[in-house]
């Protein structure tokens, strides 16, 4: 199957804010069912083992995962720093104004990832449903950038598919009404990447010896380590 990249309904600014909010809903049952959050929660784990640390969330968007890391940390009384960054200042002010509403300790930050660095060091970056909006080069900037500011990278994302693409298109018309969902969840199963080329993708990055496990349904997960 052939990856074919085409703008989302979602990312159209004219988008009326009654439709956006009905398709994130919509969006996040499907992400639910998926249990990538749950896959890739267990991997930051993982990777932060019994030490404090420091994730930040890659492309966050309104913060869902960012705040759900928190949450499960706050939790277990675990020491980590959750932060998210976005492009999108509306959605950053957003996630802040979650972040403060359900009392955890996450903060956020506007950040165009794409085209400049942001400032500081983490232990685990993790990066979710986003590098399939991506042309190659793009994807190999972030995940090369992504290595510079963080000890550990984890990219959660779909898997490109015919059998996907149909499963996907199916249950987004099963979990939600949004036309915005039916239309945005086939676009982006087209979208993804093998896990073949995400391997060869953060190969030259420079993300030598990552590894690609099963990240949720219809989802790879890629793990990265700085060797010691």
């Amino acid at each position: 199957m052939k990856r074919v990249l085409s703008p989302e309904v979602m990312d159209d600014p004219a988008l009326p804010k009654k439709e956006l909010d009905h398709a994130l809903r919509g969006l996040a049952r499907l992400n639910a069912v998926s249990g990538a959050a749950r896959v890739t929660i267990g991997a930051v784990a993982r990777a932060a083992g019994p030490r404090p640390c420091r994730v930040l969330d890659v492309a966050c968007a309104s913060g869902d995962f960012a705040l759900r890391l928190a949450n499960y940390a706050k939790a277990r009384s675990l020491a980590w720093r959750v932060s998210g960054c976005d492009v999108n200042p509306l959605a950053i002010d957003h996630a802040t104004s979650r972040a403060r509403d359900m009392g955890v300790d996450a903060d956020f930050f506007t950040c165009d990832v794409i085209e400049r660095e942001w400032k500081g060091a983490f232990d685990v970056a993790v990066c979710s449903l986003f590098l399939h909006h991506l042309e190659r080069e793009q994807a190999q900037a972030l995940l090369a950038r992504m290595a510079r500011h963080a000890r550990t990278v984890i990219v959660n994302d779909l898997v490109r598919s015919a059998w996907n693409a149909v499963a996907i298109g199916a249950a987004s018309r099963l979990l939600t009404r949004s036309r915005v969902v039916h239309t945005d969840a086939v676009l982006s199963a087209r979208a993804a990447w093998t896990r073949g080329e995400i391997l060869e993708i953060a190969e030259r990055a420079g993300l030598s010896g990552a590894t690609i496990s099963f990240g949720g349904i219809s989802r790879m997960m890629l793990v990265w380590s700085r060797p010691e």
